[in-house]
């Protein structure tokens, strides 16, 4: 029986993971933080976490059917329940964060990239991030490939603090190639300030 569970666990999860790469995927831009796959007494329900839910549901949810069809597809469950729920505070969520320059670089070009990394990690901060640190790869400069780095606050590269950075990883699509995107947010609150200068010493 206890193999049995922790092959229904094994399979849910490989599940969410697909349902969370598709929905991202499809709903690029639309700043999805993660996606929930759940099996409850009704049948399957899938909760989407997002900065906005009518980014991903649309005004008058036109997106609705959309998503349960791509659910159904993916789950095989008819008639799943779909939840959107908004995240408590977006710009301190390295999914969001990423999708948001990414989409902003495939809106406005590799010319904007240092514009738009700056201004995103100022709004981050100022929602009360310790610290960002943003990496855009790829042809970002001319023909070859190459890395903007850019850093607000404390980031920490190793160590037991490395573990409560959020870290993610987009992509923007130009004619001239794919850009790669990652950012990584120590959230406030996420540890002491005592904490940070223990770790610096």
């Amino acid at each position: 029986m206890a193999a049995k569970n922790i092959e229904e666990i094994v399979k849910e999860k490989r599940i969410e993971a697909i349902l969370d790469r598709v929905l991202k995927n499809e709903f690029k831009g639309k700043l999805i933080s993660r996606v929930e796959y759940l099996k409850v007494s009704m049948g399957t329900k899938v909760i989407i976490y997002c900065a906005r839910p009518r980014l991903v549901l649309g005004r008058a949810n036109e997106n609705l059917e959309k998503i349960k069809k791509i659910v159904e597809k993916i789950t095989g469950a008819k008639d799943p329940i779909i939840e959107v729920v908004a995240v408590e505070n977006p710009l301190l969520d390295s999914e969001i964060v990423a999708d948001l320059i990414a989409s902003q670089i495939e809106k406005y070009g590799n010319r904007a990239i240092r514009r738009i990394m700056q201004r995103t990690m100022d709004l981050v901060m100022q929602a009360g991030a310790l610290g960002i640190e943003v990496r855009v790869t790829g042809k970002v400069i001319g023909d070859r490939s190459s890395t903007i780095r850019e850093q607000r606050g404390y980031i920490k590269k190793s160590g037991e603090l490395n573990k409560i950075i959020g870290k993610s990883v987009r992509h923007a699509k130009l004619p001239s190639g794919v850009i790669g995107v990652q950012v990584r947010i120590l959230r406030s609150g996420a540890v002491s300030y005592t904490h940070l200068r223990a770790h610096e010493t």
